[in-house]
């Protein structure tokens, strides 16, 4: 046998590492920017590719421990970051490429929706002022929810305003509006987090699998949160993201001009809520 057919021999015999022996991940995600939906598809790729409970994590800021422990394996090279997740965190030393994916909302959406989501007492957690909102109108309500959700906003701009060539921002609205924008997310996510690293098999299972969670497809899947004071679905009463989409725009002037800002660095218009869910 030739010392080419040996190395080909052994190269063919030696197994692939796997994804997260060559690069670190994070999934990145922020209150009301698609964090259950960002979660259901990360934990579901890596599960199909065989990672398991040993090289998995996650991170949530901040690190507070009720009925769900919010932390844990922190030093997997697979983690789930929850509203944390910036620049500083980023620049971390590693002793491999970090790959890093996440989806972004209308930052004032997110506060619109964020109040109403609490204001119906659903995941009553120490994030954000869960005691207040539900007894809070819209006008009131929503500026509360702003000042809470600021240092989350702006952690998600850190990252995702420019993100680097290791960096994937999908936008929450594309992958909520449409299937179509749904499986194309999907399909991003999936090119830059394994490139060259899965197979044609893999793939296919992976996008088959993670079509459950796309709720214009399956409606069903917007389940009842947990720590809640009722028992209705995830998503929000229409009539109360409506309000609160009106009375985000008057929260106190240089609250407001913040929440601009971080708009037009994030390149949505501003005063444009875009799309409510």
């Amino acid at each position: 046998m030739s010392a080419m057919s040996m190395v080909q021999t052994r190269l063919h015999l030696e197994p692939h590492p796997k994804p997260w022996e060559v690069y670190d991940y994070i999934t990145a995600n922020y209150h009301k920017a698609g964090v259950i939906l960002t979660k259901k598809i990360h934990t579901a790729m890596f599960k199909i590719l065989g990672a398991g409970e040993d090289v998995m994590g996650q991170l949530e800021y901040p690190c507070y421990y009720d009925t769900i422990p919010a932390c844990w394996n922190e030093e997997a090279p697979i983690i789930l970051f929850t509203d944390g997740f910036n620049a500083s965190w980023k620049a971390h030393p590693r002793s491999k490429p970090l790959l890093v994916a996440g989806s972004v909302r209308d930052p004032l959406q997110m506060v619109a929706s964020a109040y109403c989501y609490h204001h119906e007492g659903k995941e009553m957690r120490e994030l954000m002022p869960v005691l207040e909102l539900p007894f809070l109108g819209p006008e009131e309500g929503t500026s509360l929810t702003a000042e809470y959700m600021l240092p989350i906003v702006e952690s998600m701009a850190s990252i995702f305003v420019e993100p680097d060539n290791n960096t994937l921002r999908l936008k929450f609205e594309e992958l909520t509006e449409t299937s179509e924008g749904f499986d194309r997310g999907v399909g991003l996510w999936l090119d830059h987090f394994f490139p060259n690293m899965i197979s044609t098999e893999q793939r296919e299972a992976i996008l088959e699998a993670v079509k459950q969670f796309d709720e214009n497809r399956n409606p069903a899947d917007d389940y009842n949160v947990f720590n809640s004071l009722n028992t209705t679905k995830h998503g929000s009463d229409p009539a109360c993201k409506e309000k609160a989409s009106e009375a985000v725009l008057k929260i106190e002037t240089s609250l407001l001009k913040r929440f601009q800002e971080l708009q037009m660095r994030l390149g949505y218009p501003v005063n444009d809520l875009g799309h409510e869910n």
